[in-house]
């Protein structure tokens, strides 16, 4: 692994990104419901656990538990579902507006008390986290400029404790095919979506940034199976 890099584990897909995600920085994974995106998060996720990291996911949708039950016997996952910290969060618009540092504490100490304490520090050093969706949280505030605020705190945050974060978001909720407002903050951004060929549709994703990387702009195929993805 290059230094500075956090691979997938989809060789295809580290290549093109020149080794992987942003290490310590935030990447964004916008798309269709159904087209892959938390599959992609898994996989993520699950090449930290081999690699000895602690990674966390968050689902802000549908609760953790299912989420868990749908893909822990899938070979990608299987053999590190274990090693995986899985949280719900389901903040009420109370917690979240008027946004207040006390508010951030209190909600990262709820959803994670066992690696957050109180006064926000790390009990547990956290290498890569994922958001299964920031769509929600941006729903529940509904104004663009305050949760553009938020998650600039949000985003410092998770920058000061070194954690390489992956935000999924939905499309087709007034964001532009390239993302909403986390586009702005993302060091990678991946595009996955429905295109035609040859009178049918195909499963494909596309790198719309990755700072400092000369990556490939052209639409790529994918699978998925139990495998997780491929390219």
């Amino acid at each position: 692994m290059a230094p500075g890099y956090e691979p997938t584990g989809i060789e295809k897909l580290d290549s093109a990104l020149g080794g992987g995600f942003p290490q310590g920085g935030v990447s964004l994974i916008v798309g269709p419901t159904g087209i892959g995106k938390t599959i992609l998060a898994l996989q993520w996720l699950a090449e930290g656990a081999r690699r000895g990291e602690n990674v966390v996911y968050i689902s802000t949708t549908v609760p953790v538990k299912r989420v868990r039950e749908y893909y822990e016997n899938m070979p990608f996952l299987s053999d590190v579902v274990s090693k995986i910290r899985w949280y719900d969060m389901t903040p009420e618009p109370r917690e979240l507006i008027p946004f207040t540092m006390e508010k951030q504490k209190k909600l990262f100490h709820k959803v994670m008390p066992d690696i957050v304490d109180e006064e926000l520090n790390m009990k547990v050093q956290v290498h890569r986290g994922v958001i299964d969706s920031i769509t929600t949280l941006e729903k529940i505030i509904g104004d663009k400029a305050m949760f553009r605020y938020v998650a600039s705190r949000l985003i410092r945050y998770f920058e000061e404790m070194g954690i390489s974060v992956m935000l999924i978001e939905e499309a087709g909720n007034g964001n532009s095919e390239y993302g909403g407002e986390m586009r702005n903050f993302s060091e990678a951004t991946i595009v996955m979506d429905y295109i035609e060929s040859k009178n049918m549709y195909m499963r494909a994703m596309k790198i719309v940034k990755r700072y400092a990387v000369n990556h490939p702009t052209y639409w790529m195929p994918f699978h998925i199976s139990e495998e997780g993805i491929s390219l």
